[in-house]
């Protein structure tokens, strides 16, 4: 079974448009667009990953894969596919 790769990497994904929007607009020296997009995708990757780890928070039944450490909610670790987990929590005693 071949791993499974996540392509649900949000930050990386705005990390690589924001890099192609500076080569465009700095080919154009529109100096001052190229910053407000960098504070753009700083700003909204900040807000994603404080919405991400709330609501990863809040809900029950995370999981940790016992073979590539990737917390999840899903049956099957959606990184490589184990289905070797444990339960996962930071408030409780129980878990990692």
């Amino acid at each position: 079974m071949s791993p499974k790769l996540s392509q649900n990497n949000v930050p990386r994904n705005v990390i690589i448009l924001a890099t192609i929007v500076t080569v465009l607009l700095g080919m154009f020296r529109l100096i001052l667009f190229l910053i407000l997009v960098w504070i753009a995708a700083l700003a909204f990757i900040v807000i994603y990953q404080y919405s991400s780890t709330r609501t990863t928070r809040t809900s029950r039944g995370n999981y940790v894969c016992l073979d590539c450490a990737t917390i999840h909610q899903d049956s099957a670790c959606p990184k490589c596919g184990s289905k070797l987990k444990k339960i996962y929590s930071r408030s409780d005693k129980y878990g990692i």
